[in-house]
Parts: structure tokens; C-alpha cells; sequence
């Protein structure tokens, strides 16, 4: 059996670490041109700091994308529209000049 990683014995002995990566992205700053992956083991606590921002980022994103489903999905029901329409059936679109 191997030996337990410091990782591992933080995620078992923190509950709210349990969900902690094994590594972290740190994105492409200042004199560093590419993305950098590093195990969250060898990472600085600026490197957390900056894994932050692109975890910060990416729920950003996925909450604009989450938020235009939703109201594209209200706005479907609105119409009318059934479970099996094609939604963009349901929703009119104006043309350009009209």
C-alpha cells in the first residue's frame, strides 16, 4: 500500500477539503507566457491565489451560460412550448430592419 500524500491527508482530516485538486492552473501572467499545471502540493500561496481567478472565471462563465438557459428555457414555456418543441420554434426571432 502507498504511502498516504500530504494532499490526500489534508482532503481526510478537512472536511471542506475534500474536494481539493490534486493540481492547480495557474494562468499565463506578466513574464510567464504559457499556463502553468502544478501539483496543488508544490503550489505557493500566490499560486493558489491565481488558481482562484481561473476557477473564478470559469464559474463566471458557467453561470452567464446556466443564466441564458434558463431564461431561454422561461421564455419557451411563456410560448407555450411542450417538453419535446424545439425551442427556438417556440421563441419568435425579429429580423433585422423589421
Amino acid at each position: 500500500m502507498s504511502a498516504e500524500t500530504t494532499i490526500e491527508s489534508l482532503r481526510r482530516r478537512h472536511y471542506s477539503l475534500e474536494s481539493l485538486p490534486d493540481a492547480i492552473r495557474i494562468p499565463a501572467l506578466g513574464l510567464r507566457r504559457d499556463e502553468e499545471v502544478k501539483p496543488t502540493e508544490d503550489a505557493t500561496v500566490d499560486d493558489i491565489a491565481f488558481a482562484i481567478l481561473v476557477l473564478d472565471a470559469e464559474c463566471d462563465a458557467a453561470y452567464s451560460r446556466l443564466g441564458a438557459l434558463r431564461k431561454l428555457h422561461t421564455l419557451a414555456r411563456q410560448k407555450g412550448a411542450l417538453g419535446s418543441d424545439r425551442v427556438v420554434d417556440a421563441i419568435p426571432v425579429r429580423k433585422e430592419g423589421v
